[in-house]
């Protein structure tokens, strides 16, 4: 699978909002149909969704081995409009004539729909297109007549692509009087153990010692840890001021998130730089491994 060319922006409330589009060759009416009766949005939706498109409405979701989990209808005007609540996210589906298609009669028209998914974790997004991505694929085929895809993104490689696509592989620093520092967030597409026995080659750790090379970069070698937590939490001195900080915490279905920082004191501008670019650079290259690592089951 391919990513589309979805778009990652950010509401007047500073929440992330993830757009996506579709052409389909189907009339709104029976999209309309697919989005709102629990039958059909069942064979192509990751859980089942009992609502009725009237505004203000309940919504219930069910994954399998779950508990339901609820919503509310924010609006409805069918066929065109709905929006739902999803506990904290906001899905907004949208649903218009496709008039560069030919067809002059709306009822009958092919459709474009729209999907503008509103939620808080901006660094989870590649995860969510990559889902919504592989659910609008199978939607496409439910009305095609043909057997749902529901394979989805085992190998990671779509979520990686949208990693790219969205520019989720960036850096901050924080600067202070007395020292700066660089941080990344990263989700992963493998779990924190596997992330773990990949960074460190299967060695047990101690407090003390000199932590693996894959902790470090070209500029900063990994020093002797300082604090540790096996599969979550390794931290180093690299220099007398100098700490480096790997994390994995709970990230979204798709794997880990990776929180990474870089303490040092003050450096130049160009020195800066150059530290961003070489632990942006290590991290892609594990992101890269995670990839060839074979998925679980």
């Amino acid at each position: 699978m391919q990513p589309r060319a979805d778009t990652l922006t950010r509401d007047e409330h500073g929440r992330s909002v993830l757009n996506l589009r579709r052409r389909l060759p189907h009339p709104a009416r029976r999209v309309w149909a697919a989005l709102t009766e629990a039958a059909l949005t069942a064979r192509w939706m990751p859980a089942e969704v009992d609502l009725s498109p009237r505004a203000a409405s309940p919504v219930r979701f069910r994954l399998p081995g779950t508990a339901p989990d609820g919503g509310e209808v924010l609006r409805a005007v069918p066929p065109w409009s709905l929006g739902y609540t999803w506990g904290a996210h906001e899905l907004h589906w949208s649903l218009r004539p496709d008039r560069a298609a030919g067809a002059a009669d709306a009822d009958t028209a092919p459709c474009v729909l729209g999907l503008r998914h509103v939620f808080d974790d901006h660094r989870g997004a590649a995860s969510y297109a990559a889902g919504w991505h592989t659910c609008l694929t199978a939607l496409a085929q439910v009305l095609d007549g043909e057997e749902p895809d529901h394979a989805g993104d085992a190998d990671g490689a779509l979520h990686e692509a949208y990693i790219g696509l969205l520019g989720l592989a960036g850096s901050t620093v924080d600067e202070g009087p007395e020292s700066l520092t660089i941080r990344l967030e990263r989700q992963l597409v493998r779990p924190a153990d596997e992330v773990w026995s990949l960074l460190t080659r299967g060695t047990p750790l101690r407090r003390g010692e000199r932590a693996p090379d894959g902790f470090g970069t070209v500029g900063t070698p990994a020093g002797e840890i300082t604090e540790l937590c096996a599969p979550r939490l390794l931290e180093y001195a690299w220099s007398p001021l100098g700490r480096t900080r790997w994390e994995l915490l709970p990230g979204t279905d798709h794997g880990a998130r990776l929180l990474l920082s870089h303490s040092c004191p003050p450096l130049p501008e160009p020195a800066v730089a150059a530290a961003q670019a070489a632990w942006h650079q290590r991290v892609e290259e594990l992101a890269a491994q995670l990839l060839e690592t074979p998925a679980p089951g």
